[in-house]
């Protein structure tokens, strides 16, 4: 399971059918392609996505994976993403402007409770958080995910959230979610992180697709 890679339809540089066959390859059964959305100069607006959404079903039949029609929408200074007109099967939420850490935890906080998606993605990545971290805010964060049925992405590629956040998890059921962040074809499916800091750390935790699964059943 990969369920944050990036294709040609933002900043990625492989295509729906290369991610797919390598995703094949690599033993995925499921993978969510999330290319940028609207607030990226190259994310995606209701033509591309409805152009994507026709290679991923034909990508679907060609090589027998699931592939979500995702998206990943960068959180905005009031706290909001902006989301096209379209039905996407899987949305993270992600910081993706260098910030001061009062301005990290008002953002992420206000998306958490104002915000409809899936996925907080990368949290504390290193290259956005410009002065450390809180404990007591990353608790605040971890029990409004709870709260509110929103998983956690492990991130393998920004290595986030780093040990001393993970931590935190411990004796949560808190939903969470491995991703890659792949922009090149060589990273799909490279979750190794993701998958030793869930075992190490999420023992109570719940793998998001399990749950959408269930949900649905």
């Amino acid at each position: 399971m990969d369920l944050h890679i990036h294709s040609v339809y933002s900043d990625g540089t492989a295509t729906i059918d290369e991610i797919a066959r390598k995703a094949r390859e690599r033993g995925m059964r499921i993978i969510a392609v999330v290319d940028h959305s609207a607030e990226h100069p190259r994310g995606l607006n209701e033509s591309k996505a409805r152009r994507r959404r026709v290679e991923i079903e034909q990508a679907e039949q060609k090589y027998g994976i699931r592939i979500l029609d995702g998206v990943e929408c960068g959180i905005l200074e009031d706290g909001k993403i902006i989301l096209p007109k379209h039905d996407f099967d899987l949305i993270i939420a992600s910081l993706h402007t260098p910030v001061r850490r009062d301005e990290l935890y008002r953002r992420i906080k206000r998306c958490i409770l104002e915000q409809d998606f899936h996925v907080l993605g990368h949290l504390h990545a290193g290259m956005f958080s410009l002065d450390g971290r809180s404990e007591e805010e990353d608790m605040e964060i971890l029990d409004l995910l709870e709260e509110s049925g929103k998983a956690l992405e492990i991130n393998s590629n920004h290595m986030a959230p780093p040990e001393s956040t993970l931590e935190l998890c411990r004796g949560r059921r808190i939903l969470y979610s491995f991703g890659s962040d792949a922009h090149t074809l060589a990273r799909v499916g490279e979750i190794s992180y993701s998958k030793k800091m869930a075992k190490l750390y999420l023992d109570r935790g719940r793998n998001i697709i399990h749950e959408m699964y269930n949900a649905h059943r």
